[in-house]
């Protein structure tokens, strides 16, 4: 499989931290979206959208928006029988809080954490932005404080064991400050929540192809 990704993105990290959870090899192809590489007529063709990550499987089908791919990956590679744990339980109470956190996270969790950071870390703030910034700021306080509050009473988001939820919000949650108004100090829940995946035997960082 190919992942067409650009690095700091924290949806393509998403894909890149289940593949090596999951231990599935991928070949990175990077591209800069700055610059925008995502606009030509070969990436159109893979994904109309013109936005990483996209995933290429085998047979050259093509799977872009990144929960989606996370959904694809542990449905097909997350057999409980090989890796002793299932990142999407097969109770249907637990599965469906699984794609609550899923949804939730690109509604109200990656506008507000992502957004800022990628204005102030890749030079794309204007004054249209600067004057949504607040209320984004805002929003993204609430998002952190739900985390918080849920991860008071139990390790992980969906309860004592690690889910695709948690794989999919440590991403952008982990480099929260970079959007220059967050301190993870202020959330002792998340950040110990944040430690105890970053010491997985198979955790990569986000700098890591």
């Amino acid at each position: 499989m190919i992942l067409h990704d650009f690095l700091p993105s924290g949806n393509g990290y998403k894909i890149r931290l289940l593949c090596a959870c999951l231990d599935l090899k991928v070949t990175l192809k990077q591209y800069d979206i700055t610059k925008g590489e995502t606009h030509t007529e070969s990436f159109l063709a893979m994904n109309p959208n013109g936005k990483i990550p996209v995933l290429e499987l085998d047979d050259g089908q093509c799977l872009s928006e990144s929960n989606a791919v996370l959904l694809y990956l542990a449905e097909q590679y997350n057999l409980a029988e090989q890796h002793k744990f299932a990142l999407l339980p097969t109770d249907a109470i637990l599965r469906a809080k699984v794609y609550k956190w899923l949804f939730w996270e690109q509604y109200s969790h990656e506008p507000n954490i992502a957004s800022p950071r990628f204005w102030l870390t890749h030079n794309a703030m204007t004054d249209l932005k600067k004057q949504m910034l607040p209320d984004r700021i805002q929003q993204g306080h609430a998002a952190l404080k739900q985390m918080e509050e849920t991860l008071a009473t139990q390790a992980f988001l969906v309860g004592d064991f690690m889910t695709l939820a948690d794989i999919c919000l440590f991403p952008y949650t982990h480099v929260a400050e970079e959007g220059g108004s967050y301190q993870l100090s202020e959330y002792p829940n998340i950040q110990r929540w944040i430690k105890n995946i970053e010491a997985l035997d198979w955790f990569i960082p986000i700098t890591q192809a």
